[in-house]
């Protein structure tokens, strides 16, 4: 059969066809970037050495970097997914107690807000705002031993605290400018170290007990609680040391501790060893969009390396 289209018809045809696959391509690659997307994410599971003295954890979700605070630069670092920490915010001058930093947590407008333990003397929390030096917000009670951090979906913030030879509790955080005050939610509390919130539920790992209790956080805060008021989820022991914790919005629950081991506690209490074996783990973050967890693996001893650990959650 003869066809009906010259060869120059033929050639403009294959021509056009080529610009709309390039077209095509464009877009496709155009929507990945717009989406975050990328054939070279990692999810692990990767070991990524980082100099620091590791603490706490979290991912921003809006600009998908990882910040961990480091005692020892007395800094926020940042991680992008170059596999460096080399950016780093500076926090103000620490006291004579030392650095100490805790759990960091983000606000909606993008302030950063970072817990520093102080030793009975120093407590506090730091802001980090996006323009501007790093403060200590001013108004807390300095005996207070603040370690974890969170912040409710309505953008409240939450810390927890104790006082050595005294009781802890969790508080409701408000903060004016460089002013802070708190209100307590859930006292009697031995030593409050973790502290996540998903939806309505207001989590605390206490160390003292090695117990993750659950509130909700509604009540809590039209009515304070106490350690008697709480759900045990899970119990964990000395060995374990449990500490700081994050949540995935379902409310399953990731933490590690002194003992070495990473633990994931589901809604209903079931208990899942992730890891097992590492030193020390402080903080750890979730990306629930890719489905990874950060884990800040403290270092053996002086002639080994701290470490952030990227765990795939399947």
């Amino acid at each position: 059969m003869r066809s009906n289209f010259s060869s120059s018809t033929t050639a403009s045809l294959a021509s056009r066809l080529r610009r709309a696959l390039l077209t095509g391509a464009a877009l496709v690659l155009l929507g990945l970037s717009a989406c975050g997307g990328s054939d070279e994410l990692d999810r692990g599971p990767t070991t990524l050495p980082v100099s620091a003295a590791l603490n706490g954890l979290y991912w921003d979700v809006g600009t998908s970097r990882l910040y961990l605070t480091d005692d020892a630069t007395n800094t926020i670092r940042v991680w992008d997914g170059d596999k460096s920490f080399a950016s780093s915010m500076a926090l103000p001058s620490p006291p004579a107690s030392g650095v100490t930093l805790g759990q960091i947590a983000g606000g909606k407008d993008g302030t950063l807000y970072v817990t520093r333990f102080g030793f009975g003397t120093d407590g506090t929390v730091i802001a980090v705002p996006k323009m501007g030096a790093a403060v200590n917000l001013k108004g807390l009670d300095a005996t207070r031993r603040r370690i974890g951090l969170a912040i409710a979906p309505d953008g409240a913030l939450i810390d927890g605290w104790f006082i050595k030879g005294g009781a802890g509790a969790l508080s409701l955080l408000t903060v004016n400018g460089v002013q802070a005050s708190e209100t307590e939610l859930v006292t009697g509390l031995g030593k409050p170290v973790g502290v996540a919130v998903a939806g309505d539920q207001l989590f605390v790992s206490d160390q003292n007990t090695g117990n993750v209790l659950s509130y909700s956080l509604s009540r809590v805060r039209a009515k304070p609680a106490t350690l008697a008021d709480g759900k045990v989820l899970a119990t964990f022991t000395t060995l374990d040391g449990i500490d700081l914790m994050t949540a995935a919005s379902d409310g399953t629950l990731f933490f590690g501790g002194s003992g070495g081991r990473l633990f994931q506690l589901s809604p209903k209490g079931e208990v899942k060893v992730l890891a097992t074996g590492w030193p020390k783990v402080r903080g750890v973050a979730y990306d629930e969009a890719n489905r990874r967890l950060f884990v800040a693996v403290v270092a053996a001893d002086a002639s080994s390396q701290s470490s952030i650990r990227i765990v795939p959650i399947n």
